[in-house]
């Protein structure tokens, strides 16, 4: 991630919503810059909060507040991995499984590509499995998933609806459901209005002005041509289904959107035409493999569900998924962005589908075997965009 972090955030086209729509530069004036009146919109309710102290300190070593955002930012990313390794290994009980699983999150392509590049998107995804991770131990006190729903709620409060479903599958008893609810809302708002006292460029959630501003990111589907909402629709799923776990070819443009500097995307509209990326026959294959291991993952949880009549962790991933599909079928332009949200999400599924398999020698090999060809993908895919943008340095 740091390899790659160094290159793609340094890069002039970088600083500006070439990559996917990242606004890493930006964030990274947000996270390390000197100005601290650089405007915080409302979805991150109290994100300077989170994120200033790393950065200040960062800058005290690095004395580059660029530097001390790509290391905050590549940190975390390693963060993940590693948390879904705890997160797995907890639940099987087996090292092996738990490392493939791991690996399988951290070359997916929204944590290869968000874990390197300055976003939000990869601490938001970091404060989700840390609160599955949270939520499996064996403990009664509330106290860690009420700090660590209060760290999701800061940094991207729609985030903070899947810490809500997590509970309640997990934990579906009413009274600590309301404590839950009602301490991490509470102190969350509390922490909003101190925010905006201290950083008064931050926008409050909770204010008509700010619901204003954010209409521009929903799309009114009701009101779309049929060629739109069905290629926005088929996107989104490819999206969240596809392109989060492997990267596709990705459309370069820069004629087609009035841009000097190239945007890369994974979709392109011309009027009457919603295009989106595809795979070349080494990724095709890939795909069919992912495939196969989501058909698989979800027949297991078919048949557990039918068995046992239960609530349980898949129901909640399951629910996780289905709500960002919900949500960014209205919500967003290029999809991608807010993939870490729940690529965590749907390979901890894919994780609990496949774990009757785990002890097998034979599924291992295979499964290092994708990995491999998959870190092979997704190089290429960042290979790619740093040879365009190179020449714009």
């Amino acid at each position: 991630y740091l390899y790659f972090g160094l290159q793609l955030s340094r890069l002039s086209g970088a600083q500006v919503d070439n990559l996917f729509d990242a606004d890493v530069g930006s964030w990274i004036r947000r996270i390390s810059g000197p100005e601290e009146d650089f405007v915080m919109r409302g979805p991150h309710p109290f994100a300077y909060f989170i994120f200033r102290p790393f950065g200040r300190f960062l800058n005290l070593i690095t004395n580059d507040p660029g530097l001390s955002a790509i290391l905050l930012n590549t940190f975390t990313g390693g963060l993940c991995v590693f948390l879904a390794w705890l997160f797995i290994k907890r639940h099987f009980k087996n090292k092996v499984y738990a490392l493939l699983i791991a690996s399988l999150l951290g070359l997916s392509t929204s944590h290869f590509f968000f874990g390197s590049v300055v976003e939000t998107y990869i601490f938001s995804a970091m404060s989700l499995i840390l609160f599955f991770l949270l939520l499996s131990a064996e403990r009664r006190s509330l106290l860690p998933l009420i700090f660590s729903g209060t760290l999701t709620f800061g940094i991207t409060v729609t985030n903070f609806v899947q810490n809500g479903i997590g509970f309640i599958v997990q934990r579906p008893r009413w009274k600590e459901i309301f404590q839950f609810f009602a301490w991490t809302i509470s102190i969350s708002i509390v922490l909003s209005f101190l925010h905006a006292v201290i950083y008064p460029s931050s926008k409050l959630l909770f204010l008509m002005s700010t619901s204003r501003v954010e209409r521009k990111f929903f799309n009114g589907i009701f009101r779309m041509p049929a060629w739109k909402l069905i290629g926005r629709t088929i996107f989104l799923v490819r999206t969240v289904f596809l392109y989060s776990t492997i990267a596709p070819d990705v459309y370069v443009l820069r004629d087609e959107v009035g841009s000097y500097i190239p945007e890369f995307r994974f979709y392109k509209m011309v009027p009457g035409t919603f295009s989106y990326s595809g795979y070349g026959d080494f990724g095709t294959i890939l795909v069919l493999i992912w495939c196969i291991m989501l058909l698989v993952a979800g027949g297991v949880f078919l048949w557990k569900l039918i068995r046992d009549r239960k609530m349980d962790m898949m129901l909640a991933f399951v629910l996780c998924v289905l709500f960002n599909l919900i949500l960014h079928l209205y919500y967003g332009q290029e999809l991608f962005l807010y993939s870490p949200d729940w690529a965590f999400a749907l390979i901890f599924f894919v994780a609990f589908g496949l774990a009757p398999f785990r002890e097998n020698r034979f599924f291992q090999i295979g499964f290092l075997l994708f990995l491999i060809g998959l870190a092979g993908n997704q190089v290429q895919l960042m290979n790619t965009i740093i040879t365009v943008l190179s020449t714009y340095r």
